[in-house]
């Protein structure tokens, strides 16, 4: 799980994660991660590029 990126949410995250079987932990703990974003962080959102993952933060929606 180090290849995805340093973070400081919940560790209730990573625990979950490692309950999954190994080929998906990757998998599971980013979609707990952007859940968490969306509900707490709504100006970030996590991207995935190239095989990573990033945190971004949202442009402002022109009105």
């Amino acid at each position: 799980m180090s290849e995805l990126f340093k973070t400081a949410y919940p560790y209730c995250f990573i625990t979950m994660a490692r309950s999954v079987a190994p080929d998906m932990r990757k998998k599971v703990l980013a979609m707990y991660i952007s859940t968490y974003m969306a509900k707490y962080e709504p100006h970030l959102e996590v991207v995935k590029i190239e095989g990573k993952y990033a945190i971004c933060r949202l442009k402002n929606k022109s009105k």
